[in-house]
């Protein structure tokens, strides 16, 4: 025997005493009954970074209250004044002059400031909705890419199993001279490819659960975590991400009617004290009180830019709504398609899987009674595996895409 040879069996002697040693225990997944859909999609929500933003939007609609609430419409001003001729005639003249300017509210815009206040509150729980929208999307994401990298695990176990009976079932006729010690090592490089592929999908697999465990703040899966395809088959309007649009658009609605005050001058009650003295010295003082009253006469010139980028600003959001509704409906056919063509696709696939097993249960038979050899079974069997796999996978997809299809319509879990 050369030394290439020797050095070809001891390679395989090493990494079949390594094959023995490493585990054989399939990894299954832990679930529990505490762990729901809901239950996650809480915690993602309360991690995902605009959940801050609602307390910033409160504080906005605080504000907005508290100004439509206030007396005035701007800042009340108050100026003093005081003159007299020390520097000149030197007669005892004095002068002191006090005037409060109070801005009063123009018609209708203490009733527009109150509206806005009301959209903008309308829109946090909509924006509340439209966030646990996106944390059910990152939930499902995560949960089915756990699910499916276990189907695939699973399926690499079963095939490294049957791969290591296999190579037991050869090494036994070796040792009884019914094959060539040849065929020993085929099948032993045959479990060793299908140990290398079941490791890869077991590290795919823990890679899957780190960022479920690492977003969801759970170690186990929920026990239920399939869904039932909904009875809708388009776009509502309640939809959380048009929802929000909507109530953005009401608010839009309300700054265009709110945009004829900004730039427009407040008219002024003026509430004046003067308190003076003549020129003569010894003069007593003489107090008057005086109201007036000042406004613009003339500023629409002023107005109309921001009534402009008002109007602007809402046509942008109407045409984004309009942008969006179009695109989620064409998302929502496009995997109501995808589900019709897979469950007839699984039809076929299992219909595929039937015949293939039954060949294989034939082929192996005939291995057994020595008519075909090694290489032949091996490929009945890589045939008979890629069948399994496509049906096991497209079933796994089929309910995936069900979860796609609920989160397209705007399901929250």
């Amino acid at each position: 025997m050369s030394f290439r040879v020797k050095l070809t069996l001891l390679c395989i002697a090493l990494s079949m005493g390594l094959t023995q040693t490493t585990s054989a225990e399939e990894t299954q997944l832990q679930q529990s009954s505490a762990v729901t859909l809901s239950s996650l999609t809480d915690n993602v929500y309360q991690r995902l970074p605009a959940h801050h933003n609602e307390l910033a939007q409160q504080q906005k609609i605080n504000a907005n209250s508290a100004l439509a609430q206030a007396t005035f419409a701007d800042v009340s001003t108050i100026s003093l004044n005081h003159q007299n001729d020390v520097v000149g005639s030197n007669n005892g003249m004095q002068e002191w002059d006090g005037t409060v300017a109070m801005p009063l509210w123009l018609p209708n815009q203490k009733q527009q400031q109150y509206s806005l206040s009301d959209k903008m509150t309308a829109e946090l729980p909509a924006y509340k909705q439209k966030l646990r929208l996106d944390a059910a999307a990152n939930v499902r994401e995560l949960l089915w890419n756990v699910i499916q990298a276990d189907n695939e695990t699973k399926q690499a176990y079963q095939v490294w199993q049957t791969s290591q009976k296999l190579e037991r079932d050869v090494a036994a006729r070796v040792k009884a001279g019914e094959m060539a010690g040849t065929e020993r090592l085929l099948a032993v490089t045959n479990a060793l490819d299908m140990h290398s592929q079941y490791l890869l999908k077991q590290a795919e697999l823990d890679h899957a659960l780190t960022s479920y465990r690492a977003i969801t703040r759970e170690q186990n899966l929920p026990i239920n975590y399939e869904e039932a395809l909904s009875d809708k088959k388009v776009i509502d309007q309640n939809h959380p991400t048009l929802n929000i649009l909507d109530q953005q658009i009401n608010t839009l609605r309300t700054k265009q009617d709110l945009a004829q005050f900004n730039g427009a001058v407040n008219p002024s009650l003026l509430l004046g004290v003067r308190h003076d003295r003549g020129g003569a010295q010894g003069d007593q003082f003489n107090t008057s009180v005086g109201v007036g009253i000042s406004f613009a006469l003339d500023n629409k010139v002023y107005r109309n830019p921001t009534i402009a980028n008002a109007a602007k600003e809402l046509a942008d959001a109407e045409i984004v709504r309009q942008q969006l509704e179009r695109a989620l409906n064409i998302d929502l056919f496009a995997q109501q398609h995808a589900l019709e063509t897979k469950q007839q696709q699984l039809k076929l696939v299992t219909e595929q899987d039937t015949v293939t097993q039954q060949y294989l249960a034939l082929q192996q038979r005939a291995f057994n009674l020595g008519e075909i050899d090694l290489v032949s079974l091996l490929r009945s069997q890589e045939l008979a595996n890629k069948s399994n796999y496509q049906k096991k996978a497209l079933e796994v997809d089929i309910k995936r895409t069900i979860v796609m299809i609920n989160q397209a319509l705007g399901i929250i879990l």
